[in-house]
């Protein structure tokens, strides 16, 4: 008898846990908290995407919760994580939600900028596209290729292979952004140590053309300043190739897949409306808005608008290896490519 009321308790206990771990999955949309969030008003967005992506979410964002106004700081991922240190440093806490490269979001969990946050929605992303932790989830992905000026360049000339880049023939014709440690740290991994500097220090000699920005390289391209665009973000390079652009992609491979993941901010503001913020971002109906200006979903269920971007292709994911040698990057890339 006491066993079997032992086994009672326990199945008790486990229902109770159970209840409770899916209430808190449920708390970012019940009434409760979307009251609360009309009190707040407000919520404030760090991201590094477009002007396009912003303006759709705040179109869609806006006729879902019209009681809440969403301003956004939009600027490069790591612009983004030197104004949070220094915001933190002086006690300022402007963030409820951070968005920027996968790299970026990594460290700002490690710096404390995160708070840990278990989506109702985040059950239907794959384990690599969401933190271990609970942190941050992908909003969406990107796969980062070689783009080329179409005038400039036939398409079964350009490179095929990383070593190609090292031919003479593109000496002084290829560019990349000022800032590429997501690429450096990649490549480093992807082809281990030893061999990857080597490749990254014989890629100097080649005279890159190095600006800062992945949005003004591509303009730049597209203008014809020179004929390749080494780390472009594929989503962007196929947007402009559909508008008519003379613009278009090859695949390296391995082909480096970078996340772009959102997190609720420690200290936040407005708890509340940067919960139905991420709830809405990771939602069908946020995905689909990702979806709307060219990003690749990172939730399956949404189709990516482009699957050529993906399909068939060897994909070499960023590996939590970068984030954790970050700085030593930083320094090395500065070192190689900017001296």
């Amino acid at each position: 008898m006491n066993s079997r009321r032992n086994v009672l308790r326990w199945v008790a206990l486990c229902l109770s846990l159970w209840s409770t771990s899916s209430e808190s999955t449920r708390a970012a949309t019940d009434g409760s908290v979307v009251e609360k969030a009309k009190d707040e008003r407000e919520v404030v967005l760090y991201t590094a995407w477009g002007l396009d992506t912003v303006q759709a979410l705040q179109a869609a964002f806006a006729k879902k919760y019209p009681f809440i106004k969403l301003d956004v700081l939009r600027t490069g991922s790591e612009r983004l994580l030197t104004i949070t240190i220094a915001e933190h440093k002086q006690k300022v806490f402007r963030a409820d939600v951070f968005s920027g490269s996968h790299l970026a979001m990594i460290n700002h969990k490690k710096l404390g900028h995160l708070q840990k946050y278990l989506s109702a929605e985040q059950r239907a992303f794959p384990k690599e596209y969401r933190d271990p932790d609970g942190y941050w989830t992908a909003f969406y992905m990107d796969t980062r290729v070689l783009a080329y000026n179409t005038r400039l360049l036939a398409r079964e000339d350009t490179p095929k292979t990383y070593d190609d880049l090292l031919l003479s023939k593109w000496k002084g014709k290829m560019a990349m952004d000022d800032a590429d440690y997501i690429m450096y740290g990649s490549l480093l991994e992807m082809m281990g140590r030893e061999r990857g500097l080597s490749f990254t220090k014989k890629l100097t000699q080649q005279e890159l053309i190095i600006r800062g920005g992945h949005p003004l390289l591509t303009q730049l391209l597209i203008g014809g300043e020179f004929p390749i665009y080494l780390d472009g973000f594929g989503s962007n390079i196929e947007k402009f190739k559909a508008q008519g652009a003379p613009i278009d992609w090859v695949a390296l491979e391995p082909v480096i897949v970078s996340l772009n993941p959102v997190g609720i901010a420690v200290n936040a503001p407005h708890p509340n409306a940067a919960r139905l913020l991420v709830e809405f971002l990771l939602s069908k109906e946020g995905q689909e808005v990702g979806r709307s200006v060219g990003k690749i979903p990172a939730l399956p269920e949404v189709e990516p608008p482009y699957p050529r971007l993906t399909k068939g292709l060897k994909l070499f994911p960023v590996p939590l290896s970068v984030a954790d040698r970050y700085g030593e990057i930083v320094k090395e890339f500065r070192e190689i490519f900017l001296k």
